[in-house]
């Protein structure tokens, strides 16, 4: 799910990004660290030539002695004025890092393909790059460090020019203070990168356990269970293998930094001695004698700095690799030819309604599943369009990442429009994978699915889910008004009322809506609103799905969280308020199989079965197996 992975570019690639969204620091920034780097390597020089001018002033000289002093303090104020003016431009552009890089990395987090969030490295490279954006600042920070680098480099080097103008021996010392301090520190962030790179993996599971415990449902069940000692100790335990890694990483990186220094110094105070040696032979002025102290002393810290700030600019490149790493994951192939909705030559007539009151005097009818056909309950199967007006699929495969075989294993299925399917079978068959490569949500491994005859593997993405709803299994509690939870599916028919109170009406949500205060209640105790129960956030999900206008409905295990009467209601409300809509309903309990116009067996990844309830049960097949199993509960 991760393209080849391109990092050559990312350096190049960044700088463009930087200077995109925020040119007007770039260019100034770049301006003032090289105009830093250069002045401030003048001081010394100055410093000498004032020294060896003072003592000798008179008319001749006196303008020119001005002049230097004047241009000693633009040495030395220069920087200050430009921290000030940038400081104000790097606020501006900070606004706008926050907005490029969040905007880019999300915007992009739209298009991936869903599988590739079954794989462990694509959720590894999202982390990474959400902390490179979230916490290391990514590019920004970079091109800072990188500026910083240039300015000692040319500071450094601009010294070395200097002190080696005085004599070639104090030159030899200072580039042997540089290299062997600058190598111990890339070797030392060498390892921490690696370290840090191989525990990728425990750190997400760090996080994972830490989230284990803040959240409501997680912390609910442990205590009442009573194994929170037992997720406590697997916490530390990987958080003491990732410190004690850590540790000895940093142990070695000190005594490295340690010998770096001892080198460092002991070229100084052989600089300062050389120099020292020369002014007592009369080779050197006492005002160039002062100039090379100073010239060692910029030097030293400039070293301090480059080292620092070498190894700080390959941290926060390795960052930025994280951060566009993450754009090599497999984005979804948006289609390019137009999409005929499935809306032409919807299927308008209705189910014939066989007794008033079906709905509420029927519902016990629900509490076995070995009960008549659905004429009974109240609702009549009528004809059904051909299936080369629906849905097709032919040898479809799908097989998720890093599994050894398919989930879908050569499906065959048509969907007529119109017709209302429920998909049963044991829990790992594939039903809930079908849902989703049905819906185009995933990707086919091979095979074609096809709407109307349209391949959707070719068709435009957006305007193909433009027509369909779906109510997943694991469905979201957005702790958003109720309103909100409702219409978020289909958000410009927020104030449709007459719309709403339908959907409402259908799932049995009237009752609670009026319990708690009406459609604008908050809901979810995240922003101190009100918390519903399992099964009336299942009803909050499925009116979701039912508000968007959509050809097709898809709902997996819609009602696992209702109790048998509730679910016998909800479903009955949604069969008619579904009429000439297509539907598929992935369920474990065969009950609402009565209801249906098709019933669709799976085993193993493969349709076995195929049929009306009647024609299955008949069949002494699969179907027939799992209907007498769940009749037993009711019997």
């Amino acid at each position: 799910m991760m393209a080849e992975k391109k990092r050559g570019g990312y350096f190049w690639r960044c700088i463009r990004d930087i200077m995109r969204f925020m040119p007007l620091l770039f260019w100034g920034k770049l301006f003032t660290s090289i105009a830093e780097g250069i002045l401030r390597v003048w001081q010394p020089l100055l410093i000498a030539e004032i020294f060896q001018m003072a003592p000798a002033l008179n008319d001749v000289n006196i303008s020119i002695f001005k002049r230097k002093i004047i241009f000693l303090c633009v040495c030395t104020g220069f920087p200050s004025v430009c921290t000030i003016l940038l400081r104000a431009v790097g606020l501006y552009g900070e606004c706008r890092k926050e907005t490029f890089y969040g905007r880019e990395m999300y915007g992009f987090a739209r298009r991936i393909r869903l599988e590739a969030l079954e794989d462990k490295k694509v959720l590894d490279s999202f982390r990474k790059a959400d902390a490179a954006y979230s916490q290391h600042l990514a590019g920004s920070r970079m091109f800072s460090y990188l500026l910083m680098d240039v300015e000692a480099v040319l500071t450094c080097i601009s010294t070395l020019f200097v002190v080696g103008s005085f004599s070639v021996w104090l030159l030899a010392g200072g580039i042997l203070g540089i290299v062997p301090h600058l190598l111990l520190d890339l070797i030392s962030e060498r390892r921490r990168n690696r370290v840090y790179r191989g525990q990728s993996a425990k750190r997400r599971r760090l996080a994972y356990l830490w989230r284990l415990f803040c959240m409501k449902e997680p912390v609910k069940e442990m205590r009442t269970m009573g194994f929170q000692d037992y997720l406590k100790e697997k916490w530390v335990e990987t958080n003491v293998d990732v410190v004690q890694e850590m540790e000895e990483l940093e142990l070695k990186a000190v005594r490295l930094s340690a010998l770096g220094v001892l080198v460092r110094n002991c070229c100084y105070v052989a600089n300062v001695a050389v120099a020292l040696l020369l002014m007592l032979r009369g080779e050197l002025a006492p005002g160039q004698f002062a100039a090379c102290l100073m010239a060692f002393g910029l030097l030293q810290d400039q070293l301090f700095m480059l080292s620092s700030y070498v190894v700080a600019l390959i941290q926060s490149y390795h960052h930025v690799e994280e951060y566009y790493d993450f754009f090599q994951v497999e984005t979804e192939d948006a289609g390019g030819e137009d999409y005929h909705s499935m809306r032409e030559g919807r299927v308008t007539g209705e189910r014939d309604s066989i007794k008033e009151g079906c709905a509420a005097g029927e519902g016990d009818s629900n509490h076995s599943p070995d009960r008549d056909s659905s004429a009974e309950n109240g609702i009549r199967l009528r004809n059904i369009r051909p299936a080369e007006n629906g849905i097709r699929l032919r040898n479809v495969h799908f097989r998720y990442p890093g599994a050894e075989q398919d989930t879908l294993n050569g499906v065959d299925l048509d969907i007529g429009k119109g017709e209302h399917v429920v998909i049963v079978g044991a829990n790992g068959s594939g039903k809930t994978t079908l849902s989703k490569v049905l819906t185009g949500a995933y990707s086919a491994a091979s095979g074609e699915i096809r709407y109307d005859g349209q391949n959707i593997s070719k068709i435009r993405k957006k305007e193909l889910y433009r027509d369909i709803s779906l109510v997943p299994q694991d469905f979201v509690h957005y702790h958003f008004s109720f309103r909100e939870n409702i219409c978020v599916s289909d958000f410009e028919a927020m104030s449709d009322g007459e719309r709403i109170r339908k959907v409402t009406d259908a799932v049995g949500m009237q009752e609670l809506i009026q319990g708690i205060g009406g459609l604008d209640v908050q809901l979810g105790r995240e922003f101190g609103g009100r918390e519903l129960s399992g099964g009336e956030w299942q009803k909050v999900a499925i009116a979701r799905g039912l508000f968007r206008d959509s050809e097709l409905i898809v709902l997996d295990e819609p009602t696992s969280a209702l109790d048998p009467l509730v679910e016998y209601e909800v479903l009955t409300g949604f069969l008619n308020l579904i009429q000439g809509r297509t539907s598929v309903v992935i369920s474990h309990r065969v009950g609402i199989c009565r209801h249906a116009d098709k019933v669709v067996v799976m085993k193993e990844g493969r349709v076995v079965e195929c049929g009306t309830h009647e024609e299955l049960k008949g069949a002494g097949g699969e179907y027939a197996r799992i209907w007498g199993e769940q009749a037993k509960w009711y019997l």
